[in-house]
This record gives C-alpha cells, sequence and structure tokens, in this order.
C-alpha cells in the first residue's frame, strides 16, 4: 500500500479538465481534416497518443494543474509508456462496463480505479 493517494475528487477534476481538452482538440482536428476521417477513428487516435504520452511521462496537462501524478506500484515516476498504454486500455475497459472501474476509486483502499489496477498505477499528490 503507498502512503497517501489521490481521491476520486481531485481525479474527477483531472478527467474534466482532460476531456475539455481533448474536445478542443478533436474539435480543431476534425474541422482541419475535413470530412475523409470519421470521428471514432480520429477521436481513438487522439485519444491514443494523448494518454499514452502523458501518462507515460506522469502527468496530463490536468494532472499538472491540480497537482497530482501518477507512479507505479513499485514507486516507479514516471511510469513510461507502456504502462501509459495498458493504463488508457484501462480507461476503456472502465467506461465499457457502465463506469464501474472509476467508481471503484471510492471502494478501493488504495484509490486504484481498474484502470490503475491493470497498469500497476497509484494516483498520489504531486
Amino acid at each position: 500500500m503507498v502512503e497517501k493517494t489521490s481521491g476520486a475528487g481531485v481525479r474527477f477534476v483531472s478527467w474534466l479538465v482532460d476531456a475539455v481538452i481533448l474536445g478542443v482538440v478533436g474539435s480543431v482536428l476534425g474541422a482541419s481534416l475535413g470530412r475523409g476521417a470519421t470521428p471514432l477513428v480520429s477521436t481513438t487516435i487522439i485519444e491514443l497518443a494523448y494518454f499514452t504520452y502523458f501518462f507515460g511521462t506522469g502527468q496530463t496537462p490536468s494532472m499538472m494543474a491540480v497537482k497530482i501524478k501518477l507512479i507505479g506500484t513499485d514507486g516507479t515516476y514516471p511510469i513510461g509508456y507502456v504502462k501509459g498504454f495498458f493504463r488508457w486500455i484501462g480507461m476503456i475497459i472502465s467506461t465499457i462496463v457502465i463506469y464501474l472501474g472509476f467508481l471503484w476509486i471510492v471502494i478501493d483502499e488504495n484509490h486504484q480505479g481498474w484502470h490503475d489496477k491493470i497498469a500497476g498505477t497509484y494516483v498520489v499528490p504531486a
């Protein structure tokens, strides 16, 4: 168990800010690409790149703003791009199962969602 993890509230705010950032980026790229790219494929590629990169470096821009970061369950920081990718895949799984993977943060003693468990990460104060 890690000494201090970040709770669901601050993590939710961070997620909302990331969603706004991704929405703006998606709108700008979608407008510039025109009708050639399908929205689902474009959104998936943007999210893949955004989350894999920023999770891999330890913080998304919104995580920096709310002063939280990702560490490995073994204490490594930054977690690296492979764990960042698996955490993003875990977020998809957490979403598909009617958001239960995110709600798990509230009941887990280490405040880990399914995506954290899949990637072997904790969210801690920065």
